[in-house]
Order: structure tokens, then sequence, then C-alpha cells
């Protein structure tokens, strides 16, 4: 029950979680003080302990315990208003503290500011200003209601004490502008980095990507190319060169409209090729090319007859029922072939496939 009552709810602020241990880490070092003075006072015989033990043991810890208590409570209410009366509850912890202490003791009073220095955790203006407002009030209470304050302290202390009050807050006021500016600059800093980014990532693809059908282009084929003949592990290693049959045709009969929906098209059947372990890109006007990489013969095969097929029934009413196919030229790459070798041979097999009669694979 206890562990339960004293664990910080899930949804309580981060900021309120601080200001909660910190109001129980104070009232315990309070109360080990005040206990520890009393013991060291309890034996003595020309003392009279029992109104310290009233006021200060009794008193003072039962009232604290109270605003503990009642913090906690609140602790566990999802409200706005929160943050507003957890700060109001240390204002009264601080009234209580310093109104069961004597005037004649140094320092007491700058428990009073502890709400103001805390409210500044929140990075809140308006939170720093009633925490100001809230404190003000509880120490006007204080000084009014006990004797000791009301008739022992001289009006130029009281000054004193609010003007330290409205000095602390400028100074709280002030941390919390620079801070919010701080965290506004890190923003600003964080959103130009992301947009230089991003900027730099448009530009990156712009350069390497081919606007019209999204694949590589040539100059990243080249890039691929050269890579892979590098990689040793990347064997075996085939090239794929695949032209559109009787593309000027479609060009000069249905418009360059309707050859860019055609390249579109072919490009996005090719692109399935990258799921077959395969690297595709525009090579440049209607021929596209393939890298596969450590696929056998057989399995290449398949996807390029399979991109074969697709192709032949992809549907074109702009073309009035016209077909569109395609050629592919393909070569395993060999130990002793260099990058230029390799793509002669490629294409050499696909105009082997052209002469053969079009829309085949030729090896």
């Amino acid at each position: 029950m206890l562990r339960k009552l004293f664990n910080a709810p899930e949804h309580l602020s981060s900021w309120n979680k601080l200001m909660r241990r910190t109001y129980w880490g104070i009232s315990l070092v309070s109360a080990l003080a005040v206990l520890t003075t009393w013991a060291m006072v309890a034996n003595d015989q020309s003392i009279d302990t029992k109104p310290f033990f009233e006021k200060q043991v009794v008193i003072r810890n039962s009232l604290i315990l109270g605003i503990l208590l009642t913090a906690e409570l609140i602790y566990r209410l999802k409200s706005r208003l929160q943050d507003y009366i957890i700060i109001t509850l240390g204002s009264c912890f601080g009234a209580i503290t310093l109104g069961l202490s004597s005037p004649e003791v140094q320092g007491t009073q700058i428990v009073m500011i502890l709400p103001i220095l805390v409210s500044i955790l929140h990075f809140n203006y308006g939170k720093v200003l009633f925490s100001c407002f809230s404190t003000m009030i509880t120490y006007l209470i204080v000084l009014n209601l006990v004797p000791e304050y009301r008739y022992g302290v001289p009006i130029y202390q009281k000054a004193v004490g609010f003007s330290f009050l409205i000095v602390v807050t400028l100074a709280a006021l002030g941390i919390v502008n620079r801070g919010l500016q701080m965290m506004k600059d890190e923003k600003n800093a964080l959103r130009n980095e992301k947009k230089h980014r991003i900027m730099q990532q448009a530009v990156q693809e712009a350069s390497s990507m081919d606007a019209l059908t999204g694949l590589a282009n040539h100059k990243t084929f080249q890039e691929q190319l050269r890579t892979s003949l590098a990689d040793e592990e990347g064997r075996p290693l085939h090239l794929a060169i695949i032209d559109i049959d009787n593309f000027k045709s479609v060009n000069d009969t249905y418009g360059h409209a309707v050859g860019d929906t055609v390249l579109r098209k072919v490009g996005k059947l090719v692109r399935g090729c990258t799921q077959e372990g395969g690297s595709p890109s525009r090579y440049g006007g209607e021929e596209f090319t393939v890298i596969f990489t450590r696929m056998n013969a057989k399995a290449v095969v398949e996807c390029l007859e399979r991109l074969l097929a697709e192709t032949e029934q992809l549907q074109f009413p702009e073309m009035e029922g016209r077909k569109v196919t395609i050629s592919i030229g393909c070569h395993t790459h060999q130990d002793n072939e260099s990058r230029d070798v390799l793509f002669q041979l490629a294409d050499e097999a696909l105009y082997s496939a052209k002469r053969n009669g079009k829309n085949r694979i030729s090896w």
C-alpha cells in the first residue's frame, strides 16, 4: 500500500516528479534536523522543551506531512491545473517552515523562494509569475498571522523580504527567457539540418535517378556495374540489356506523350527485378539494364522470361490495342572479362535477339 502511494504516477510530468522528490527530501532533512535538536536538549533540565516539542516536532512535521500527502493526492489528478496546485502547495510548504521558525534564526526566509526556483523547470513565464504571486500571498499571511513576525520583525526587513522575492522572480524570468530562446534556436537548427538533409537527398536522387521511370540513371548504372565487378562475393554476375521493340514507331505514330507512358509502364516492370536480386536502371532512350548478382543462370532466365511475358500483356488504350514487346540480351561475366567487354557481349546478345524476330531473350 505504501509502495503504491509513494510511486510516482506515470502521467506525472518530469518536472513535477522532480518537485515531488525535492519536497520529500527537504521535509525529511527538516524533520531529522528538528528531531536531532530536540534530542540534544531533551535531557537538559534547565530548558523547558515542551513548547519546542509541540511546535517544532509535532505541529511542524504534522503540517508538512499533511501538505505532502495532499500533494500526493493531487499528483494523481489528470488536470491542467495540476502544475499550479503543486506550486501553491510549495508556497504553503515554505510558509509553514518559515512561520514555525524563529525570526532570530538567520536565513530561514530563503525557503520562500523554493517554489519560484522550482517553477523555472517548467520554462513557462506564467508559472513563474504564479509562483511569485502565491509565494507573496503566503509570505504576507505569515507576516500578519504569526505574532513573532508581525511584531518582532521591523517593517524594513519585511520590505526587504518582498523585494528579495521580486528580484528572484525577475532572475527566474530571465533564466526561462534564455532557456526558451536556446530551445527555439535548437529547434531551428534541427529544422534547418533536416531541411538540408532533404535537399541533399533530393539533389542526390536527381543526379542518380531517372526522372521519368524512377529507375537508376546511366551514371548510377556505371557505378553499380563497377562496384558489382569489384565484389568477388557477388558471383555469378549477369548483365541483361533490355530494348523496347519498334519504340520509334510508337513515338512517330502516337506521339511522345504515349511513348513516355510506355517507358513508365515498362520501367515499372523492370523495377520488379529488384525483388529477384537485380539492380535495374534506365540506360538511355528505350533501353534498360539489369545487373544480377549471386543468381544462377536458371533464376535469371526465369526472371527475364517473366518480364518478357508481363510486358506483352501490358494494355495501352492510347495505342488502339497495339501490343508492346521487348528484346533482351544477357551475358554471364567471366573472370577475364573487363567491364567494357561484359557490356559489349550483352549488347551483341541484344542485337541477336532483334535479328531473330524480337520479343525474345538471347545469350
